[in-house]
């Protein structure tokens, strides 16, 4: 071996192993994660039906079905609890994984070029096929271990044998992993990290979409793409059912020649710039705003739209499939003690109350996006571009206040849609109107607010941990589906945010935001800025060492002439 490619060897040696420290937090969390909510969801799989005859009209209701069948794929004739919860589950573990990955492997490929990364690395003999193949086992790893996680915690569901976990965690983990490998290939043609995310992304709803109208439709035009697409994996392997192996061979062998391809496509690409490079037609053009609010409104308004477009399809869906749910439920086929059995009960009221269901999950979903927009304030501190606002007189409470008025503008207007989406669809199915499509979807919006509030006073006070403010609304989404199955007390679950939607506590969510909105504008202004670096690069020495001092400098004097 020549001493270049020897050299070459061992710095992406090393570059793997900095890669795997880098990278270990996500390697844990989202598999322990994963893990703890397939646990904590699959048993009630194995309770929520009160007898068998119940469960089988359950199962043929959601045979028939398209929209179900769009958004879980197909279930077999005479499922059992494995297969339903592998069926249901199983696709939203799949779905939501998958957004992950496929984010992460965008920051993963086009993030080390934009820091100046993968210069280095070029400069220490690691080409483009090195470090694409280097990233690529990266992500094989986190897909696996999410894999783990997913099959582990099935063992959780009463009836669920090892093979089944197995299956159920092979089929989960290819998902991922083909996912993140159209994403890789995808970066190398995007010309930035952004296009890259937004590419992935596409491929990633069209895969989604195609698998589901395969299942939904005759045989049509859909039925061989959906036969290619990645979530169909989870059909093949038939986890709880067949058990089969062969397609995770298949799987397996597609993902290398993804692998394959992505390599010969970075070699035909200069760094830092995508194989297609587009530019965008308002590019060079000035943005023409007047202030800081009209700026963030400015750059969040592609995102605030699409985010509310897919609220409200996601509040279509849902209200369209709760049909034959409330059904059942006024039937009597949910057993009380099961989580959607509390949710929704047995009365009239079914209805109502499955759409202040579906108005808390499409309020968590808003939370989550006026976080995003209010911690974009300590983003923009940290990386440094508070500091520039300010030497132009712009100073960091206005950056602050326009961020928190961004989130409420985005999230109102996505609550606005969804309660549209929600009025249109639950006439016909739940039997509701416009008012109750208002107050329980609609409704959300000071839990929202509040949620912003709290991303906002974090962002004042302690720009770095503002991401503690994206563990609210999960908790709060887990008060509902999980607090009657927990034994929590009613009064702590009535105290919920969510669960204020149309009540008096509306009110008091308002107040604690305006509150909340205040400390932070004081805490900002009573502190310096904080830069990144001010903190990371000081290093203390160990204890008994002590930095040599530097040496004093006579001073200069004027001499007498």
């Amino acid at each position: 071996m020549s001493p270049r490619r020897l050299s070459g060897t061992r710095a992406w040696g090393a570059h793997a192993r900095l890669r795997l420290r880098a990278e270990r937090t996500w390697l844990i969390t989202l598999p322990a994660v994963v893990l703890v909510l397939t646990a904590l969801l699959s048993p009630s799989y194995g309770t929520a039906y009160s007898s068998e005859a119940a469960m089988a009209r359950a199962v043929a209701s959601a045979r028939a079905n398209d929209t179900m069948l769009l958004l879980y794929g197909s279930l077999s004739h005479g499922a059992d609890p494995v297969q339903i919860a592998v069926w249901e589950l199983g696709a939203m573990t799949c779905l939501g994984t998958s957004i992950v990955v496929v984010l992460r492997t965008a920051s993963l490929t086009r993030g080390e070029e934009d820091r100046g990364r993968a210069e280095l690395l070029h400069a220490a003999s690691v080409g483009p096929a090195r470090r694409v193949l280097g990233q690529a086992l990266t992500l094989a790893l986190l897909s696996a271990l999410i894999g783990v996680g997913a099959g582990t915690g099935l063992l959780a569901l009463d009836g669920a044998a090892l093979a089944d976990a197995r299956a159920y965690g092979t089929a989960v983990a290819l998902t991922c992993l083909l996912l993140a490998a159209q994403a890789h290939l995808a970066a190398q043609i995007a010309s930035d990290a952004p296009g890259a995310r937004w590419l992935g992304l596409a491929v990633l709803a069209a895969a989604y979409l195609v698998y589901g109208l395969s299942c939904s439709q005759e045989p049509g035009w859909a039925d061989l793409p959906g036969r290619l697409s990645p979530f169909h994996l989870r059909q093949a392997l038939s986890p709880g059912g067949q058990n089969a192996w062969l397609p995770a061979l298949w799987g397996g062998c597609a993902w290398m020649l993804l692998v394959i391809i992505t390599i010969l496509t970075a070699r035909r690409r200069d760094l830092g710039q995508g194989l297609v490079t587009m530019r965008s037609p308002r590019a060079g053009r000035p943005l023409g705003v007047g202030g800081p609010v009209p700026l963030a409104l400015r750059l969040s308004r592609g995102g605030i739209t699409v985010w509310a477009l897919a609220l409200s399809a996601a509040a279509w869906l849902l209200i369209d499939m709760g049909g034959a749910v409330v059904a059942r439920a006024q039937e009597g086929a949910f057993d009380p003690d099961s989580g959607l059995g509390a949710i929704l009960g047995g009365g009239d009221d079914a209805g109502e109350a499955f759409l202040g269901y579906v108005g808390s999950l499409i309020g968590a979903l808003t939370a989550l996006q006026a976080v995003s927009l209010a911690n974009r304030a300590g983003a923009d501190e940290l990386v440094g571009r508070a500091e520039a606002l300010a030497s132009t007189g712009v100073r960091p409470a206005r950056l602050l206040l326009a961020w928190w008025c961004a989130a409420a503008a985005g999230s109102g207007f996505a609550l606005c849609c969804a309660a549209a989406s929600a009025a249109g669809a639950g006439d016909g199915a739940l039997g509701t109107g416009a008012r109750d499509a208002v107050r329980l979807v609609a409704g959300q919006w000071p839990a929202a607010l509040a949620a912003a509030s709290v991303a906002s006073a974090i962002c004042g006070a302690l720009p770095r941990w503002r991401g503690i403010a994206w563990l609210a609304p999960p908790i709060c989404v887990g008060l509902i589906q999980f607090g009657a199955t927990l034994d929590v007390p009613e009064r702590v679950r009535a105290a919920n945010p969510l669960a204020q939607a149309g009540r008096p506590g509306s009110w008091w969510l308002l107040g604690a935001s305006a509150a909340l909105v205040g400390i932070a504008v004081v805490r900002v202004r009573r502190r310096d800025l904080a830069l990144a670096s001010s903190s990371r690069s000081r290093r203390h020495p160990p204890h008994g060492i002590r930095p040599p001092a530097a040496p004093h400098r006579e001073e200069e004097r004027p001499c007498a002439l």
